[in-house]
Formats: C-alpha cells, sequence, structure tokens
C-alpha cells in the first residue's frame, strides 16, 4: 500500500469522525429542539389545561414557547446542514484523490481500501444521526360543540362549550439513530432485538469494514478466515439491507395512515449515509474478491 495514500486516509479518517461528531451533535441538537416544541404542544397538556379552555392567555404563552423552539431547530438545522455539506465535501475529494492514486499506482488495492474508508465514515455518521422522523398532529383542532349537562345547587345546567386549540396539537413525536434505538431497547429490557440489532447492524458491519482493511495489506490477514468469513460472509449475515428497507416501509407507511390525524414521516440523513456505508462496503469487498480471482 502506497505509504502516501495510507497517511492520507489515516489524516481523512480522523478529521471525518471529527467532522461526523459535529454533524451528529448539530442533529442531535435538532430532535432535543423538536421534543421540546412537542411536549409544550402535547395533547394531554393542552386538554388538561384549565387555562386553555378559559381564557386565550395560557395558549398563547404555549404558543410562543413553542415557536421559540421551533425557531431554534431551525438554527440548528442550517447547522447540521453546513457541517453535512462540508462532511460530503470532505468524502469528495478523499474519493478524487483515491482515483488518483489508484491510477498512478500499480497496487490494486487503493481503490478498494479508499472506499473503505469512506464506507466507514459513512457507517460512523449512519449510526449516530438520527434516521427517521416520525410525527402525529393536528393543526388548529377544532372539538366542535361539547354538551354538558350537571346539576349546581339543585338547578340543571345544560350548555355547549366550543372550543379550537390554536397552532398545532401533538400527538406523537419521534426520532431516534440507530445508537439510540439500541440503547432504548436495552432500557426497555427487550434484550433479543436489542442484541440483535447491536451485533448484525452495528458489531458486524464495522468488523466487516476493519477486516477488509487488513485484508488488502496481504500477507497472512489476507489468508485468515476469521478475515475472509468477515470480507466474504459477514455481509450474508448482516441486517443492513433489511433494515434500510424497513425504515423505508415504515415511512412509506407511516406517510400513508388514514387515523383522523395529520401524519408526518421524514427520512433523515443517518438513513442515506447508512444506505452509503452498504453500497461502497459491497463495492469494496467485490473488488477485493476479484482482485483475488485474477491473483
Amino acid at each position: 500500500m502506497n505509504k502516501i495514500f495510507l497517511a492520507i486516509s489515516v489524516v481523512f479518517l480522523i478529521g471525518s469522525f471529527v467532522l461526523n461528531s459535529q454533524l451528529s451533535k448539530a442533529g442531535h441538537r435538532v430532535k432535543i429542539q423538536k421534543e421540546k416544541y412537542s411536549d409544550v404542544l402535547n395533547f394531554k397538556a393542552r386538554f388538561l389545561d384549565p387555562g386553555e379552555w378559559t381564557g386565550d392567555k395560557a395558549e398563547r404563552a404555549k404558543l410562543a414557547k413553542a415557536d421559540e423552539y421551533a425557531q431554534k431547530a431551525i438554527v440548528y438545522q442550517g447547522q447540521s446542514e453546513l457541517y453535512m455539506w462540508i462532511v460530503l465535501a470532505s468524502y469528495v475529494v478523499f474519493l478524487l484523490l483515491t482515483f488518483f492514486f489508484a491510477r498512478s499506482n500499480t497496487e490494486v488495492g487503493v481503490l478498494p481500501f479508499g472506499l473503505t474508508v469512506i464506507a466507514l465514515a459513512c457507517l460512523h455518521v449512519g449510526l449516530t444521526y438520527p434516521m427517521l422522523e416520525i410525527t402525529a398532529l393536528e393543526r388548529n383542532l377544532d372539538i366542535g360543540a361539547l354538551p354538558i349537562k350537571t346539576s349546581v345547587m339543585g338547578f340543571s345546567v345544560d350548555l355547549n362549550i366550543e372550543q379550537v386549540f390554536e397552532g398545532d396539537m401533538i400527538f406523537y413525536y419521534q426520532s431516534k439513530s440507530v445508537l439510540e434505538l439500541v440503547s432504548t431497547l436495552f432500557e426497555q429490557r427487550n434484550w433479543i432485538v436489542a442484541i440483535s440489532i447491536l451485533s448484525f447492524s452495528i458489531l458486524f458491519p464495522v468488523l466487516k469494514l476493519l477486516f477488509t482493511c487488513l485484508m488488502l495489506f496481504g500477507g497472512k490477514l489476507s489468508n485468515n478466515t476469521i478475515s475472509r468469513f468477515f470480507v466474504q460472509y459477514a455481509g450474508k449475515w448482516s441486517m443492513a439491507d433489511v433494515f434500510v428497507v424497513s425504515v423505508f416501509l415504515a415511512y412509506l407507511a407511516f406517510s400513508n395512515m388514514q387515523v383522523g390525524i395529520t401524519t408526518e414521516s421524514n427520512v433523515l440523513a443517518g438513513l442515506y449515509f447508512f444506505m452509503g456505508y452498504c453500497l461502497l462496503s459491497i463495492f469494496s469487498s467485490h473488488l477485493i474478491l476479484k482482485k483475488e480471482k485474477n491473483a
């Protein structure tokens, strides 16, 4: 392996992990603000707040607070998009360098090694950045005429109360990354599902990429049984493709639900980076196996 390219790869990997961390933190800050927005406009909190039924001060205060969180989410979203463009630009620059060294060197392992390095960087974002955002809400909820019949001091009271809840009425909001999902499953003691996702969607992909890099250095590592298993066969045991498809199905299913309330679901950057890892990993493995057949 070309020493200059190897040094560039190490620098890229360290730098990408730093940028990826900043990107994931920005995405997490967006999620926190949206969760706060949802908590303020949660349907239980609004229904059980007497102020929303007797006057508009409580309602306006909640809407103002929710708007504050929404504005912060927009600011953090802008930061997240900035980091994302920087991250993608660094990937493109490193990919171009990979092609340059692959063309200028006789070593055929340069291209699969470069692709594996980018795949590892993509996997980092794919595991730490939220993948899917799901919201169930109703805007300007009008409950119509609510009949109330009761007795006060022997007098019968029969009246109708009409109420319109301005703004969003949030019934459900959820957004998680793969690591957050695994953590939540462990907290809920759903051991089988948690260990399955941890093993097949996190540990196996990481080990596969690491052993792919090791095989490219040749020597005993290229003929090692464990290395060959992870490069050639681990992909068949991985849930990566099933995981990506299941997320898309959940997105499409939730988007088309007809439950009497508005449902919104958005695919987030984490899913696309995870898909990027899948494609790059498959392609790099193909190049390595092709290299061995031609050897």
